[in-house]
């Protein structure tokens, strides 16, 4: 038996008869892997108020102050304006996130981030997994932001509407953030072959990374096409 001590969930017992070092190795780094985009969960609430801030301040504090119309002015297309608000919104955070996962993964139990070195390919799919979760909050944020043209407004209906899919993912509609993340990490650190060798669980995978793009578009073309400026 090799008993991987710590008091952690990430950790645990194996039998080694007839197992070579390799596997057990890649079979440890896929299940901390899965755990690390299983906490990914606690970190929405907290990416939320982030979220909320930076997308306020990047544009309901501007339109409401008067500063998007100085930048408009300037000899610079709406889409650079959006695209450079929206990126910074979504990297501040994106960095925020992978940095917090990544320490878990490697740091938070030491015994465990040998494997993970020896499997490092499993770094893409957690930062995989933070940048969706970015995608999701900014996307809502972003167009809260701009649809509510207040800063005070923005920045309390943001959180409230992500808290509030929070509550709803909870208690029954698993299919939304932030439980539909557990769901993705299981699907991207599953023990089969393939990540996606269930094939219902497509659309649940991509449901919600769908929806915060359409959701980008839409506010891109109220930016880009509606917004009126006094």
């Amino acid at each position: 038996m090799m008993f991987l001590w710590s008091p952690s969930i990430l950790t645990g017992n194996m039998v080694l008869d007839d197992m070579p070092w390799q596997y057990i190795t890649r079979k440890v780094a896929i299940f901390s892997a899965y755990w690390t985009g299983f906490y990914s969960v606690e970190a929405y609430l907290p990416l939320a108020v982030l979220g909320s801030i930076f997308a306020t301040l990047a544009f309901a504090h501007e339109i409401e102050n008067g500063l998007l119309k100085v930048h408009l002015s300037h000899p610079t297309s709406k889409r650079a304006i959006f695209m450079s608000k929206w990126l910074s919104c979504f990297l501040a955070l994106f960095t925020t996130l992978s940095c917090a996962l990544l320490f878990f993964a490697f740091l938070y139990v030491p015994q465990n981030g040998f494997y993970m070195i020896m499997n490092s390919d499993m770094v893409p799919g957690i930062l995989v997994l933070a940048a969706l979760e970015t995608f999701f909050v900014v996307s809502v944020t972003v167009s809260f932001s701009l649809f509510s043209r207040k800063a005070s407004i923005s920045l309390v209906g943001s959180f409230a509407t992500l808290y509030i899919v929070k509550l709803l993912s909870a208690r029954a509609l698993t299919f939304l953030p932030p439980e539909s993340f557990q769901k993705q990490s299981s699907s991207m650190f599953a023990l089969s072959s393939s990540p996606f060798a269930n094939f219902f669980g497509l659309p649940q995978f991509f449901a919600v990374p769908l929806f915060s793009a359409v959701l980008t578009v839409l506010s891109y073309v109220y930016f880009s096409r509606r917004l009126e400026l006094a």
